[in-house]
């Protein structure tokens, strides 16, 4: 399993930032589970969004949750080395990377909470872009909860390309759990993958403000 040592300590200095920065809350923790293994999701805008959310759900209940991140995050000097000891494992984007996806169905199967963003990049304006089918894959896969996580505010930390950030409140709210149909097995059917994704940002869309949620198509 990955190291997770600095996990916890790095949540919290990242919360810290944020109280800085302009303080954050966190609506929902209940619907979190306290034990056993379940996909967390949540819309992405800003580069803090994985220790804050990190922070926001599994440091406040004492679970470390395994996010999976971009594998140029891995050469990032000092931040490469800092993710891959906080639980993080990496992914190849565009490319399937079906060892990735071994790994966090085996976190899963390990009674292990993994994290996705399932846009699968940062919207910089805020505003939620397509999702990729992969937190869908792993979740039908696994048969394990959907926990549902809207983040607003953090897409002004950085906005229009700022090197230093700027004040801003952010605000974690986290949905209850849903599931997915379960196929642990065979071929995926292609309509009920997109259903799945389609379901999942529905339900990740119904946690923001209205202005971080899809433009009408």
């Amino acid at each position: 399993m990955k190291a997770t040592w600095v996990y916890r300590p790095g949540a919290w200095v990242a919360s810290i930032i944020m109280w800085v920065l302009g303080g954050a809350r966190i609506e929902g923790l209940e619907h979190v589970p306290r034990s056993g293994p379940f996909l967390l999701v949540a819309n992405h805008c800003s580069q803090l969004d994985p220790p804050l959310l990190g922070w926001a759900t599994g440091y406040q209940i004492d679970r470390v949750v395994h996010f999976m991140a971009k594998e140029e995050m891995r050469h990032w000097p000092i931040i490469g080395w800092l993710a891959d000891r906080s639980g993080v494992f990496f992914v190849r984007r565009g490319e399937g990377d079906r060892a990735a996806q071994r790994l966090a169905l085996e976190l899963l199967a390990a009674g292990k909470p993994v994290g996705v963003f399932p846009e699968g990049t940062r919207s910089r304006d805020g505003r939620m872009r397509a999702a990729k089918p992969g937190a869908a894959l792993l979740a039908m896969r696994a048969g394990v909860p959907i926990v549902p996580v809207g983040i607003a505010g953090t897409h002004r930390l950085f906005e229009s390309g700022r090197r230093i950030p700027r004040r801003s409140k952010a605000t974690f709210r986290i949905g209850e759990p849903f599931t997915l149909p379960h196929q642990p097995g065979g071929r995926l059917d292609r309509e009920a993958l997109a259903a799945g994704t389609e379901r999942i940002m529905a339900e990740i869309a119904g946690l923001l403000p209205p202005e971080q949620r899809p433009r009408p198509a």
